[in-house]
This record gives C-alpha cells, structure tokens and sequence, in this order.
C-alpha cells in the first residue's frame, strides 16, 4: 500500500499535467472562438475536460502538509475553474454568452495557478513562450528571490467588482537602472484588466517589460461623450513612471475590440504619450477624422490586424482603416488574419512584438 507522501506525490503528479494540457488546449479554443463553430470547439476540448475530471478526482480529499498545502489549495482552485471554463464550451448549447463567461473562468484558472508558478518547473514553464520553455537561464532568473521589491503581477485597485483601477506586471528579474517597455493592454467592451492582463503575461514575463493593463471607468473605453478614461490612463502610466525606468520611446497602447476602437481614438491625437498602437479587432472611430486628429497619423507607428471572419466589426471596416490611416501617412502595418473571428488573436503577439521592440 501507498505510504501517505506517496499518494499525495501522485495527487500531484496526475493533476498537474493534466491541468496545463487542459489550459493550452483551452487557449486553442479561444484562438478559433465563434458563435458558429461553438459545436466544434465543444467536441475538440471534451476530451481534455474528461481527463481533468479523472485526474482531479480525490484530490481535495487529500491532507497536504502546511509547507506544501497553500500550492495544493492554488493547484485544485485552478483546476476547478479550468473545469468551468471547459463545461462553459462544451455544455454551452450554442450560447454565446456562456462561452464569453467560459473565457473568464479560464482567466481565474491562471490567477489562482500563477502565485505558485515557481513551485514546480512545468507551471513556470507554462507562463513563458513556447520557445523559451527550456531556458533555464530565464527560469533560474525568475525563481530569484527579491525580498522588500514590489515585482510580479500587483493589482492597483482593480478587484473584479470595481472598475478605473489596473492590474500591473513587473518582470521579476528587472533591472530597474536600465529603461523597460512598457505595454499598456486595454479589454474588450464589458471586460476587466484583470482578465485581459493574461493575454500579455506570458509575454511579457518572457521578454522582461512592464505590462500595464487598466481597466476602463465604465463599462467600456469612452467611445462616446466626455473622455474620462485618456486623463486616468495618463496619470497610472506616470505613477508607474515614478517607480520603475519607463523607455519612453517604447510606449505601446493596444486592445482588444473597443480597445482596440479605443487605442487609436485615445493615441491619435497631438502630443500623445504612446509611441506605438496595436488595435485588435477594433475600427477607426469616426471622432479622429471629424476633430481633425487624423493629421496626427502622420509617422505614427501603427499595427492593425483584423479577422477575415469578424462578426461584431466586418473585415471591411480594418480595410477601410488602413486606406484612411494610409492616405494619412502612418507607419502602418496591417495584419489581415484569415480565419479570425472576433477573439484575441494571442499568436500575433510575438510578431507584434518584434515590431514593437525593433
């Protein structure tokens, strides 16, 4: 019979992998979500979700000793919100809104497994790039300790129920002498930063920027009516500013949706703080052409990608952004994906960031 540690070691030991393969496979579906195709996706995860079930069976039953309970507590927590974005697709019966719900509990999966991202080498691994997994320089370097210094992912008045505040990562292994990007990451209408920062985490825990991602007063950015989000969105970069050694000339403002709208409403404009726009899945707001703020297009370095099958803002909508931006004389660079639906399109980061940091 199996000694106590010894079961606890395989509680372990089968959860865990199961719980990563599940998530990346959830980030698969987010990759490809469409209301239309919401049978299909439901049918590819089913089998991850079975297999977390089996794995995660009797493991809160387990009595973990003090030193290794909190990780216990933070694996089952993730797993269990993991399941619920999973049971969101694949029980969603084609609605879209419980796939929009499924997608934030996929986010409460990362923050409940983050905190203990260092306890075991595949959760690490887990939140870098797929190709610098094996970087065991760059693994060493995040398990530093760092005692009295504010790194990692904070939180600045951004609980879930309250909105204006914003969720900040600053790369453990920082050198905080040497100017750091700096990524500003706006969510979709209704969202939260607290959810979209796990968009750009894994990002930027790999290439050592600061990530910035706020989250707007009202229920989205300030597409209509008086701004209030540009004065507040100013103010939360230069307290970051006085902290940490933010590279101005590598400001980068982007978003998701009506972030993305809201990226280039708020960038486009005279004296603008950020040096670069990524607008995803957004379109160019009729205000920046009727103020006259489109002259400011001018050399402004822009990357605009668009799906081929958006549902909520047609692909026509990015084609007529860039004759516009075009004609206006941005540096653009436009990224038409075939295929894309109106989702976080994720695998464009690194090339995003390739333009960005170039």
């Amino acid at each position: 019979m199996a000694s106590s540690d010894e079961k606890l070691l395989e509680g372990i030991t089968r959860l865990t992998p199961s719980l990563l393969t599940t998530m990346e496979a959830f980030e698969q579906v987010q990759r490809n979500m469409n209301p239309s195709r919401l049978a299909q996706l439901a049918e590819f995860l089913k089998p991850f979700e079975e297999e977390l079930k089996q794995a995660s069976e009797g493991f809160d039953d387990l009595e973990f000793p003090e030193h290794v309970a909190r990780f216990a507590e933070h694996l089952f927590a993730a797993t269990t919100y993991s399941l619920r974005a999973c049971n969101g697709i694949t029980n969603s019966d084609g609605d879209n809104w419980a796939a929009m719900k499924a997608m934030r509990a996929q986010c409460r999966a990362q923050e409940k497994l983050y905190p203990v991202a260092t306890v075991l080498k595949p959760i690490s691994q887990y939140f870098l790039e797929m190709e610098q997994r094996e970087n065991q320089q760059l693994l060493e370097r995040l398990n530093q300790e760092r005692p009295g210094e504010e790194v990692g992912l904070l939180n600045a008045n951004n609980d879930r129920q309250m909105r204006g505040g914003f969720s900040l990562y600053i790369p453990e292994y920082i050198d905080k002498a040497e100017p750091t990007p700096l990524v500003i990451a706006l969510h979709g209408g209704t969202g939260h930063g607290s959810d979209f920062v796990w968009s750009w985490l894994r990002e930027a825990r790999t290439k050592g920027f600061i990530l910035m991602a706020p989250t707007s007063q009202g229920d989205t950015w300030s597409l209509m009516d008086e701004d209030i989000d540009l004065p507040a969105l100013i103010q939360e970069m230069e307290i970051i500013a006085n902290i940490l050694n933010i590279d101005r000339n590598k400001i980068l403002l982007t978003g998701m949706s009506d972030g993305g709208t809201y990226s280039m409403l708020a960038g486009i404009r005279e004296r603008s703080p950020f040096t670069h726009l990524a607008p995803f899945s957004g379109v160019l707001h009729p205000e920046i052409t009727m103020t006259g703020n489109i002259q400011y297009a001018r050399d402004r370095k822009i990357y605009l990608v668009h799906g081929t099958h958006d549902w909520m803002f047609p692909v026509e909508t990015a084609h007529m952004a860039e004759a516009e931006l075009t004609a206006a004389g941005a540096d653009l660079s436009c990224r038409i994906i075939d295929g894309l639906s109106h989702t976080y399109c994720r695998t464009e980061n690194p090339a995003l960031l390739d333009w960005f940091m170039t």
